[in-house]
């Protein structure tokens, strides 16, 4: 397994303003203590976040959120990506549409990608879907993600999409024991 860490919209918007949910908050310090373990081992951390132009999609459904260039759209302080972290900027569900990031992995050689964010049963689940579809194997920290609508979300994403379910207290251990120098 050679990994990378996607981190999906944990921008201000989601964590701190308008679409926050306190499940939302509660991820935080999971998150952080993901991103740590990748820079430790040196393994690729990528940003998918909202950036929405006001004819995107999804602003029919969810109205104005992490707009192009505002303050809601970017990563919150508690996870400011590092010189060395890929941000890429998303303007619909999933981290691939639209977008370079399957460049990105393949270019790393990347064969499993681990999912943190927001939401598990919107973005994050899209951003496997597509995962699936370009043969990467998917891992998801459940307390780094929270749920806005289906709960059940561990579930559908270990039956439909073959992912592992791990905790971020296992990723240190889990990443040592997979590390490939980059």
């Amino acid at each position: 397994m050679k990994p990378a860490l996607i981190v999906v919209d944990m921008v201000n918007e989601f964590v701190h303003g308008r679409l926050a949910t306190p499940e939302a908050v509660s991820t935080v310090d999971p998150a952080r203590t993901v991103v740590q373990s990748f820079r430790k081992f040196r393994l690729p951390v990528i940003y998918v976040s909202d950036g929405h132009y006001p004819d995107d999609p999804e602003i029919r459904i969810w109205g104005r959120h992490s707009m192009k260039g505002d303050e809601g759209s970017a990563v919150i302080d508690d996870l400011k990506p590092s010189p060395a972290d890929y941000i890429i900027e998303k303007h619909a569900y999933s981290g691939f549409y639209g977008t370079n990031l399957d460049m990105v992995l393949r270019s790393h050689g990347i064969d499993t990608v681990v999912l943190i964010g927001l939401d598990a049963d919107i973005c994050v689940r899209h951003t496997a879907a597509d995962a699936l579809y370009r043969n990467y194997g998917i891992v998801v920290v459940e307390d780094a993600v929270a749920a806005r609508i289906d709960r059940n979300w561990r579930d559908y994403f270990t039956r439909v999409y073959g992912a592992t379910i791990v905790r971020s207290d296992e990723i240190e251990d889990i990443l040592s024991h997979v590390h490939i120098e980059t």
